[in-house]
């Protein structure tokens, strides 16, 4: 039984690509007798470009709300046995020190240890159930939220023991001892080792700079000091205040009528205790412009620089990405690139984007450089972004970076998993239900005036914070030397 349950559940994964191709050609048989001549195209048809919105064909979202008042997105997708849930909770790092300040990692730690046993099941016994149904599951923190993931076969034999395990584990887990070592242990090892990372270090040295008190401040797998704070009672306070019904929005993929998917729904939330919903986060503070510098023995200097952002359902996102993606965005058309690669060799890659949060997310320009160019790099990249705040983009450059991102914009709901992924972000930010279908139209919808103001609006080229990890200290070109940088041997650097 369990070697056919997991034989089928691999045959689903792997075949999940080719059905909408095979549902395309069953609804649209062809014409052409099989005894035709084969012609060769002009063109490559599968690569063509959407010619407007009509043209995309997006999910079927479905909203609707459980009696606790849990916000749940559903879709449909009768063509394969599978169903997708995700749990999303107000719980990323964001939250670790709510209880007890210093405990940076908490969330991380809560969903590593989350499966690793209840008062009735071990976690090999937990493992072997999910793998019996055919079921997998996972937990992961990130600094907004914190998601519970189960794909099961929507064989209601199979669905119904896998969502009792996955409530079971959400309502008993008691972070066993052996266990709470076991991943101490591991995160003890991945924490020292980024310390021999410099792109790591400067990340984290980043985001610690540039949010200051914030709860973005720390990195969400905490540090070496922080997580020797963190008890197994720590682990299951977090669990019994932030993994509740009242903290919680649900996203649904899979073969399940409307009906099946509300009393789902109504299960999971009338399982969990009801709880209270996590407080708002507070806002940041303005970016205080200067430079960083971090010591550290590399062959590459790495450098990062930016300033508080946006939040996730700011109406500009549209706007800012597209104008993003003209300056930063990560292929050989974008300015970045092009001034700091192409023109001067002084990077293999530069990007920037915009990270849109729950609270203001940042923006960041990132890229590495040889230590004897870094100050060029520097002052390239700066006058890059000068320059385009000032000047802003062409209606064809514009309607260029439009053509990559509509065109990629399918992939990501290509599977099952992605769409649920997508409804997962849409619940938990508040994103209307009709986000997947408006979000194209809002692209194309963007102006090159519009782009150039929303970027001027948010980026101000001189109030950036830049921090430099490597051999050598910049070169003062204006700003100021934060006062507080103490220097970082290249064993340790801070997390």
């Amino acid at each position: 039984m369990k070697s056919n349950l997991n034989t089928l559940m691999r045959s689903i994964l792997t075949i999940s690509i080719g059905v909408t191709t095979l549902a395309h050609a069953e609804s649209h048989p062809s014409t052409t007798p099989p005894s035709a001549e084969i012609n060769s195209l002009k063109s490559l048809t599968s690569l063509k470009t959407f010619e407007n919105n009509s043209q995309l064909k997006t999910p079927n979202v479905q909203e609707f709300k459980t009696q606790s008042g849990t916000r749940v997105l559903f879709v449909e997708a009768p063509e394969l046995p599978i169903v997708d849930v995700k749990l999303v909770f107000d719980a990323g790092s964001a939250r670790d020190t709510e209880h007890k300040a210093g405990q940076y990692g908490l969330a991380s730690l809560t969903a590593q240890l989350l499966d690793e046993g209840t008062s009735t099941q071990t976690t090999d016994q937990i493992s072997a159930n999910f793998e019996r149904l055919g079921a997998q599951f996972g937990a992961a923190a990130y600094r907004d939220m914190f998601t519970v993931n189960l794909r099961t076969l929507s064989d209601r034999n199979l669905l119904n023991p896998a969502i009792d395990q996955l409530l079971s584990i959400l309502k008993d887990a008691q972070v066993p001892k052996t266990s709470y070592d076991r991943v101490m242990q591991q995160n003890r090892i991945g924490l020292a080792q980024q310390k021999d990372s410099p792109a790591t270090t400067a990340n984290i040295r980043f985001w610690k700079e540039l949010y200051d008190k914030h709860p973005y401040a720390q990195p969400s797998t905490g540090t070496l000091t922080s997580i020797e704070l963190i008890k197994p009672a720590d682990i299951r306070q977090f669990k019994d205040t932030y993994l509740v019904a009242q903290n919680l929005s649900i996203a649904m993929v899979g073969q399940m009528s409307l009906e099946q998917a509300k009393a789902l729904a109504e299960r999971i939330t009338q399982s969990l205790p009801q709880g209270q919903h996590a407080r708002a986060l507070p806002k940041p503070n303005a970016t205080v412009a200067r430079t960083v510098y971090a010591p550290f023995d590399s062959t590459q200097t790495h450098i990062l620089m930016g300033e508080i952002g946006i939040t996730r359902d700011n109406p500009d996102l549209p706007a800012l990405t597209l104008g993003n993606e003209v300056f930063g965005g990560g292929d050989f058309s974008a300015i970045l690139m092009k001034e700091l690669r192409e023109k001067r060799g002084l990077t293999y890659g530069a990007y920037s984007s915009f990270s849109a949060m729950y609270s203001n997310g940042p923006f960041i320009i990132n890229y590495s450089t040889r230590t004897d160019q870094m100050n060029e790099s520097l002052r390239v990249a700066k006058q890059a972004l000068r320059d385009y705040v000032e000047k802003g983009v062409t209606l064809d450059v514009l309607n260029e970076a439009k053509t990559g991102i509509l065109n990629s914009y399918p992939l990501s709901l290509s599977s099952n998993s992605n769409i649920a992924s997508t409804l997962a972000a849409m619940g938990f930010y508040g994103l209307a239900n009709s986000y997947m279908a408006d979000y194209p139209k809002q692209i194309e919808a963007v102006t090159p005036e519009a782009a150039h103001q929303a970027f001027a609006r948010y980026v101000n080229p001189d109030k950036m914070l830049v921090v430099v990890v490597g051999k050598e200290k910049p070169k003062a070109d204006g700003d100021a030397e934060s006062p507080s940088v103490k220097p970082i041997k290249a064993s340790t650097p801070s997390q």
